[in-house]
């Protein structure tokens, strides 16, 4: 199998490493900015580079190419180049227009950072937040300020392991059961 996994950080290393431990053939790591510019450690990068995990670095993915049953065949890329610094204080990736390419391959990962949507807290005013806009959650049920809405993972406790998160989910769809069993 072919993988591409598209990310720059600890995560997408693991997912890279993983997956040529799991028999990869080819594991391609794709990063819209350059190699400095990569969050994960260096010799996070280094052991990456020695396992012979390919870098497709200053490429954004733009689409997914399907088969004509619906199979993954390709993920469509786009180079990118360095602009002006954005709020975080890193370049900006801008897209270079007519560069989009495609890399055949059989299994995306996807292991980019994620934040709550901006602006989400305004569809659900009544959903208490702490000062860093995290939801303010019950830790044993997961339930929340608002009546029948209901947080766990990431949103609650910020970045965490994802078993964290499908421990909040299993909790909460126990509580929501037992609300709606009433």
């Amino acid at each position: 199998k072919r993988v591409a996994v598209i990310g720059g950080g600890s995560v997408a290393v693991d997912s890279a490493e993983s997956a040529l431990k799991l028999g990869a053939r080819d594991v391609y790591l794709i990063y819209r900015r350059s190699y400095t510019q990569m969050p994960a450690e260096e010799d996070e990068k280094q052991g990456m580079l020695k396992a012979g995990i390919h870098f497709l670095l200053l490429n954004q993915p733009v689409d997914y190419v399907t088969g004509p049953r619906g199979r993954l065949r390709a993920v469509r890329l786009v180079r990118t180049e360095l602009g002006d610094n954005d709020a975080s204080g890193r370049r900006r990736p801008v897209e270079v227009p007519g560069s989009d390419w495609e890399l055949p391959v059989d299994v995306v990962i996807e292991a980019i950072g994620a934040k709550p949507v901006s602006g989400a807290e305004a569809g659900y005013p009544s959903v208490k937040r702490t000062k860093g806009g995290l939801i303010v959650a019950d830790p044993k049920t997961g339930a929340t300020s608002a009546k029948m809405i209901f947080a766990g993972g990431d949103i609650v406790r910020g970045p965490a392991l994802i078993i964290e998160a499908v421990k909040d989910g299993k909790a909460a769809a126990q509580a929501i059961q037992r609300r709606l069993q009433k």
